[in-house]
């Protein structure tokens, strides 16, 4: 007995060749017949029949393939993109991860030119006493409060803008073009979210909110700059009493210690 009998492998390349032969005898029989019934139609010399019958043969039997290619190109293609995806979103959010939003973040500023003034936003989002959230409803009920956190974000920010998760409870929006009153304002609308959405562990009741903090740039800064002045923001929302926004501007000024800031409480009010 031959020892390729029991190797699928060999049995599956035996069997496209039987089939690859078969079609070739085909396409050779079939072009032989059009040939010889195009001659006595026509009484055009025989060579002229056969370049003919070639172009229509192999036209036949090039379109079909070509439709299957560009189908399985379009397949393929968006499997690409979904394993693009997969490879760089959280798994639990479905947002960006760190690594794959602080590299968009880097390129879409770096990709900014002049006519938008170089300027956007980036809010840090921190889930308010997410700790106590795990402790009293358990691990399972604080990754679903951080879903719920994540599709709130999602829901308040524009197309084109980036979410991500920064680890732990803690998010980060990119706003490229954005202003200050733009970052203000969805700044506020995703505190206005999270504070508004129902959230029932186990059937109890429980208030989700978030504070965030902001920092608005007019000029090309790097990604820790940003986080740290975004972070300062934040600390200062948590110190005012937590579930509100702080936005500040950085300045072009490197010797400038921290951004400008104005708290926001909620209902509007500010510091």
């Amino acid at each position: 007995m031959s020892g390729n009998a029991g190797n699928p492998t060999v049995q599956e390349w035996q069997r496209t060749a039987a089939n690859a032969g078969l079609a070739l005898i085909g396409c050779s029989g079939g072009a032989l017949i059009f040939n010889y019934v195009l001659f006595r139609a026509s009484g055009l010399p025989f060579l002229w029949t056969g370049v003919v019958s070639a172009a229509v043969i192999s036209l036949s039997i090039a379109a079909p393939l070509l439709i299957v290619a560009a189908r399985r190109e379009r397949v393929l293609s968006g499997l690409r993109q979904k394993l693009n995806r997969a490879s760089s979103a959280d798994h639990l959010t479905d947002c960006l991860d760190s690594a794959a939003f602080t590299a968009l973040t880097d390129a879409f500023r770096g990709g900014m030119g002049r006519s938008a003034g170089r300027r956007g936003a980036l809010l840090v989002i921190d889930v308010d006493h997410f700790k106590q959230v795990k402790a009293r409803f358990g691990r399972s009920w604080g990754d679903e409060a951080l879903r719920v956190v994540s599709n709130g974000i999602r829901a308040s920010v524009r197309s084109g803008d980036l979410v991500g998760r920064l680890g732990g409870e803690e998010f980060g929006v990119f706003l490229p073009g954005a202003g200050r009153e733009n970052a203000e304002d969805i700044a506020e609308r995703v505190r206005q979210v999270v504070a508004d959405t129902l959230f029932e562990p186990g059937g109890k009741r429980c208030l989700l909110t978030v504070s965030v903090g902001g920092a608005v740039f007019e000029d090309q800064l790097i990604f820790d700059e940003l986080i740290e002045a975004a972070e300062v923001q934040l600390h200062a929302a948590r110190k005012q009493g937590r579930n509100r926004t702080s936005i500040g501007m950085m300045l072009p000024d490197p010797e400038t210690a921290h951004p400008e800031m104005a708290v926001h409480e909620p209902g509007g009010a500010r510091h």
